[in-house]
């Protein structure tokens, strides 16, 4: 089972690249509102705890016993929570760029970024008030939620712009340039900030509940030392409530699953995974 990141960002199959598709049976869920998930973008009754009851859901109804989850991103916290929640369903567990949903990461990415990448913050932020760049995450869900076509559209695409720029100082590659409808756009970054602005419906205290009785189940960690998205501090957070789980650093990694260290990380994290299935 596969948990893919955002939230909102759906899955893709370069996802079955870190699989030997002879051996192994590889789920894709589109969570709520994301991918090919109708409503697309839909809000209502799309919570953590929502989530949560979906992949279970998904299990019973596919009569499969226990199954190998792996998360990237807003995916590791999913899988974390899922895990703690349901541990006899869990055989393994594969988390990719550590995320845990804390204000501390959101001022991170929004804020304290831009001592890294400020051209792409002050494009992020160009003409707006002071009040809006105090917070941005705010500032970004107000007019995502609440503005008219025109904020709207231009919130969106200040933040995929955003992403954008960051992951290209990151990894020190240009993305390729992909023509993403503004529709798509709209409704992956209104569903991020429904959740990133209400910490993804979880306390800290539940996040590490969760990994502590996850902490059971065999475990392994991938992340990136230059991983600018999700601080390498998230994993040492997490090894105090999950200190069984085997750490892979990857040298000069990046946060991005298309990174080829990280890919080949996440690879020879599942073929490790298989003697529990």
């Amino acid at each position: 089972m596969v948990l893919h990141g955002g939230p909102g960002s759906g899955c893709n199959l370069s996802m079955l690249d870190w699989f030997d598709l002879s051996r192994q049976r590889v789920i894709l869920l589109d969570q709520r509102g994301a991918g090919k998930s109708v409503p697309a973008g839909g809000l209502t009754h799309n919570t953590t705890a929502d989530l949560v009851s979906d992949i279970e859901r998904l299990r019973k109804t596919l009569e499969i016993a226990r199954w190998s989850v792996v998360g990237g991103s807003w995916g590791s916290t999913l899988g974390i929570v899922y895990a703690g929640s349901f541990p006899q369903s869990v055989s393994s567990l594969i988390l990719r760029g550590v995320f845990l949903a804390s204000r501390r990461e959101t001022h991170w990415f929004f804020q304290s970024l831009a001592a890294l990448v400020p051209q792409a913050w002050l494009q992020l932020t160009a003409n707006w008030t002071m009040q809006q760049k105090i917070d941005v995450l705010q500032s970004l869900t107000s007019l995502l939620h609440n503005g008219t076509p025109i904020e709207i559209q231009d919130a969106a695409q200040r933040w995929n712009d955003y992403e954008i720029a960051i992951m290209q100082a990151m990894t020190g590659l240009v993305a390729p340039q992909r023509a993403n409808e503004i529709g798509k756009l709209i409704g992956k970054y209104r569903l991020q900030s429904h959740y990133l602005s209400q910490h993804c419906f979880l306390s800290a205290r539940a996040i590490f509940h969760h990994a502590k009785v996850a902490n059971k189940i065999p475990a392994v960690i991938v992340h990136g030392t230059h991983d600018w998205i999700c601080p390498p501090e998230n994993v040492i957070l997490l090894q105090r409530f999950m200190p069984h789980a085997a750490v892979q650093w990857v040298e000069k990694g990046t946060h991005t699953a298309s990174d080829p260290a990280i890919c080949a990380a996440l690879g020879s994290a599942v073929r490790d995974m298989l003697q529990y299935y």
